[in-house]
C-alpha cells in the first residue's frame, strides 16, 4: 500500500511539471551574461624625437575607429609632438570623431619626466574613471640597455663616462629609466600594457615591470616606424577580456610580408620563469658556446639574444631544459614572427630569423664589459643570479 501511495506522489508531480511546461508557466530565470566592464584605454605618445610624422599618421588611423569602441569605453590621448604636448579625450560629437582637449602642456616640459607621466595618468583617472585599464606606449624603446650605452653601440665606440638608465621612450636628448617607468606604473594599475616601441621584449625589461599589469605586448626587435595596425586593434582592445592574442594576431598581419616580431607576456609567469632560469645558471659552465644564438639587431657586438636559444648553450639536462620550457610556454602566451626581420642598427637590412620564442635576454660579451656590469644591476640578473 505504501509502495503504491509513493507511486502516485510521483506521478503526480511529474504530471504537473508536464503541465507546467505546456500551460506555459515560466521556468527558473537563465542567470544574466555578466555585463562588460567600463574600460579607459590611455595611449601615451612621445613623438619629439624624429616619430612624429607616424604618430601623426597612426592618430589619424585611430580617429577613424572612436565611433567603434562601446559606450563603456573611453581613449586618452597623450602627444608631445615637440610642438605642441597635448592631454585629450578622443570623443564622437554630431557623428564626427574629435578631440576634447583637457589640458595643454608646456613644449620645454619633459614627456619622460617620471612624476610628469605619473601625474598625466593620475589625471585621465580622474577625468576618466573605470573598472579596468590599458595603457599604449609609444616612442622609441631600448628594453632594458643603458641609453648612453645603447648610443655607444651606434657610434661603435667600446667606452662610455657611466652607466645611465636601462630606457624606454624618448624625448628630445631625454630618456626615461625602466626602473623608474616601473615605479610611475604602479602595481597592477593595468589589464595590459602595449609597447610601440623597439626592443621592449626583453625579458630584464618584462620582469621590471612584471607588477604593473597582468600582460605586456612588445617585440623583442626593432617595430618598423609604421607601429602598430591602429585602426584594426583598437575595437579588439575593448572587446571583453581585451582579446590579446588577435591584437598580437593583428600586428602579424599587418608586417606579414615585412618585418614583425611580437609576444604576449603574462606577468605572473615571470617569477617562476626566473627561478628556472636561476636553477639552471647555477650549474651552467662557466664559459657555454653562445656563438650560435639568435641576435635581434644588427651590431657588430650585439645585445639582444633568443633566451631559450641561450639557455640550451647552459644545460645539457633534459629535465631541466622540460622545465623551463614549460615555463616559457606559460610566460610567453603568444608569439610570431616573420622569417626574417629588418635591422636599422649596426649593419642595416634583413637577418634570418628561422626561429623564436619571443624574448631577448643579455649575454656577457668581453668586448663591452661596462653593459654586463649594467646588466648585473637589473632586477632579473639578481633574480637569477647571474655573475
Amino acid at each position: 500500500m505504501k509502495r503504491f501511495f509513493l507511486f502516485c506522489i510521483t506521478a503526480a508531480m511529474m504530471l504537473a511539471t508536464g503541465c507546467a511546461k505546456e500551460c506555459g508557466e515560466p521556468e527558473p530565470p537563465t542567470p544574466p551574461e555578466p555585463e562588460d566592464k567600463s574600460h579607459t584605454l590611455i595611449i601615451y605618445m612621445m613623438g619629439d624625437n624624429g616619430l612624429e610624422k607616424f604618430m601623426d599618421n597612426n592618430i589619424g588611423k585611430i580617429m577613424t575607429v572612436v565611433d567603434k569602441i562601446p559606450q563603456t569605453g573611453r581613449i586618452a590621448l597623450f602627444y608631445d609632438r615637440g610642438n605642441y604636448t597635448r592631454l585629450s579625450e578622443l570623443v564622437v560629437e554630431q557623428g564626427r570623431a574629435k578631440q576634447r582637449v583637457i589640458e595643454e602642456y608646456a613644449t620645454s616640459q619633459s614627456s619622460v619626466d617620471p612624476e610628469f607621466m605619473k601625474s598625466v595618468i593620475e589625471r585621465v583617472r580622474k577625468e576618466m574613471p573605470a573598472d579596468t585599464y590599458g595603457l599604449v606606449l609609444s616612442s622609441h624603446g631600448g628594453g632594458w640597455v643603458p641609453s648612453d650605452i645603447f648610443d655607444i653601440y651606434m657610434l661603435g665606440r667600446p667606452e662610455t663616462s657611466g652607466i645611465a638608465p636601462r630606457f624606454f621612450g624618448q624625448d628630445g636628448n631625454d630618456c626615461m629609466e625602466v626602473e623608474l617607468l616601473a615605479g610611475v606604473l604602479g602595481d597592477k594599475q593595468f589589464d595590459y600594457i602595449l609597447f610601440d616601441a623597439c626592443f621592449m621584449s626583453s625579458v630584464e625589461a618584462l620582469y621590471e615591470l612584471r607588477n604593473a599589469a597582468d600582460y605586456i605586448i612588445a617585440s623583442p626587435a626593432e617595430v618598423l616606424g609604421d607601429g602598430f595596425p591602429y585602426k584594426e586593434i583598437i575595437p579588439i582592445l575593448f572587446n571583453r577580456g581585451h582579446d590579446l592574442e588577435n591584437v598580437c594576431r593583428s600586428f602579424m598581419n599587418f608586417y606579414r610580408n615585412s618585418s614583425g616580431t611580437i609576444a604576449l607576456i603574462d606577468c605572473k609567469e615571470l617569477q617562476p620563469l626566473a627561478d628556472n632560469v636561476a636553477a639552471i645558471l647555477a650549474k651552467a659552465p662557466a664559459a657555454p658556446d653562445t656563438s650560435n644564438v639568435q641576435a635581434y639587431e644588427g651590431f657588430p657586438s650585439h645585445l639582444y639574444f633568443d633566451l631559450e636559444q641561450y639557455v640550451e648553450t647552459l644545460t645539457t639536462d633534459q629535465t631541466a631544459l622540460d622545465g623551463f620550457r614549460k615555463a616559457l610556454d606559460k610566460a610567453v602566451v603568444y608569439t610570431n614572427h616573420t622569417e626574417t626581420f629588418y635591422t636599422d642598427y649596426g649593419q642595416r637590412g634583413e637577418v634570418a630569423l628561422p626561429r623564436s620564442c619571443g624574448v631577448t635576454c643579455h649575454i656577457e660579451r668581453s668586448d663591452f664589459p661596462e653593459t654586463h656590469a649594467a646588466f648585473l644591476e637589473t632586477s632579473w640578473a639578481k633574480a637569477v643570479g647571474a655573475k
